[in-house]
């Protein structure tokens, strides 16, 4: 029986290493380049012909996360919420598999760039990784599972905040708020009361970093939760500090139910590249850094108007997804430029040991170092850049919602219905709407 040779880089020049790293590379491609035709079938408003680009294109295993996320989240545009959830499990495994480092990933990513790491996601990926698969059990009517979700996402954020208390991006509003509203909806009122004073905090902190502010919606709940569970002095004190009174017919009843509907306004900004390259002048050699910057896509979209039976409301924006991102790669971006600076100089001192066998060997592994410094612009590209609410109280039957899209001028650019939603007395309907504008900003 024949046995798979090994080939070992072992003994060899550093100049024969550098040129056999380059080719492994295959030209280095952003991650975010390959997202174009998909995001193309999205703003068509296609998410089935965008799923088959994005199983066609396939992955390899550094971005097996990603693919899986755009998969769920692809899935569940075409509201096929088991089979997103399938595609999310298998996203979890993929993060418990890779999250711990290997030294030879760690070694390789050193040498040549991030992205021959496994991609793991950031904090706030993982974190929305529990949120959306939550959100599929909801309208899948399983709350049993969305509350394992929510008891996930409980962990998850304990875990970033042990690794960095004093961050206000490991709390993260829109993932609490909808744990309380998780937990309301199985009656544990008491559990709902405690996740909705977390995500008080949390829109709070958020609030001193972007323009995000604490929805009226979950004032509301608050109130009514502290009444609901006998909080009588923090009601009274809610109350006052909040400025407002508990409108009537904020949760269904008998003879009526609610439809919570879920706006995910847009796409996230993309995850771009920006070198600077200088000439070291003792010895003529090119030295490069690569770091990766959020790009901002122009959101068309401000806000959603709904109706439905005579009754018109105006969604509030729960989740930033958007500033979130770009906030955490500045928390991040220290240790970034850190590797990048340290991986330029072994780089450098590569090329100076390899000038010593010859002048062409020395540049040779000059050029291959330049051209191997990219910087890791993978992200999970198919998240919107914000997530919006707006919820009705209805009478129980069937209804069509009519949804139109607002510039910040309100006025309209865009408008949907969406018909035969169902709601039964005394229940919350959840229903998600996506929307993917044509963006003009590429590059």
């Amino acid at each position: 029986m024949m046995r798979k040779a090994h080939f070992s880089l072992a003994g060899l020049p550093i100049w024969f290493c550098s040129i056999w790293l380059l080719l492994q590379l295959n030209g280095c491609a952003t991650y975010s380049k390959g997202f174009d035709p998909i995001e193309a079938k999205l703003a068509a408003q296609n998410p089935a012909a965008a799923l088959q680009i994005l199983e066609k294109q396939g992955s390899g295993r550094n971005e097996l996360l990603l693919y899986l996320l755009d998969k769920a989240m692809l899935q569940r545009m075409q509201h096929d919420f088991a089979a997103s959830n399938e595609s999310f499990e298998q996203a979890k495994q993929v993060i418990q598999t890779y999250s711990a480092a290997s030294i030879s990933e760690e070694s390789t990513a050193f040498i040549i760039n991030d992205t021959t790491r496994t991609y793991t996601g950031t904090p706030l990926e993982q974190v929305m990784l529990h949120v959306y698969a939550a959100l599929n059990y909801l309208e899948l009517g399983n709350h049993d599972a969305a509350r394992v979700e929510a008891l996930q996402v409980e962990i998850r954020l304990r875990q970033l905040m042990q690794d960095s208390p004093e961050s206000a991006l490991n709390m993260d509003p829109f993932a609490r708020y909808l744990s309380g509203m998780i937990f309301e909806d199985l009656g544990e009122y008491s559990d709902a009361m405690i996740a909705y004073r977390k995500a008080y905090e949390a829109y709070l902190a958020h609030e001193k970093l972007y323009s995000l502010t604490v929805p009226d919606y979950l004032k509301q709940d608050m109130l009514r939760m502290a009444r609901k569970v006998g909080l009588k002095n923090e009601y009274t004190r809610l109350k006052a500090q909040f400025g407002i009174t508990l409108q009537p017919g904020q949760n269904p009843d008998r003879n009526g139910g609610e439809v919570v509907l879920l706006f995910h306004n847009g796409l996230a900004p993309i995850k771009r590249e920006q070198s600077v390259a200088t000439i070291d002048p003792g010895s003529g050699r090119l030295i490069r850094v690569s770091l990766p910057y959020y790009q901002n896509r122009q959101q068309l979209i401000t806000t959603a108007r709904v109706e439905a039976n005579d009754l018109i409301v105006q969604t509030q924006q729960l989740e930033a997804i958007d500033d979130i991102a770009e906030q955490t790669l500045q928390a991040y971006m220290p240790a970034i430029t850190a590797r990048a600076v340290a991986r330029a100089v072994l780089k450098y001192n590569m090329s100076r040991e390899a000038s010593k066998q010859n002048d062409v060997a020395g540049l040779l592994v000059n050029i291959v170092g330049v051209l191997t410094e990219r910087a890791d612009t993978r992200s999970w590209l198919s998240l919107p850049a914000n997530i919006q609410m707006a919820r009705l109280q209805l009478p129980a039957g069937t209804y069509a919602l009519s949804i139109e899209l607002l510039d910040s001028l309100e006025q309209v650019l865009h408008t949907t219905k969406l018909a035969d939603v169902k709601v039964n007395p005394g229940e919350r309907r959840y229903i998600s709407y996506h929307y993917v504008p044509r963006y003009t900003m590429r590059k």
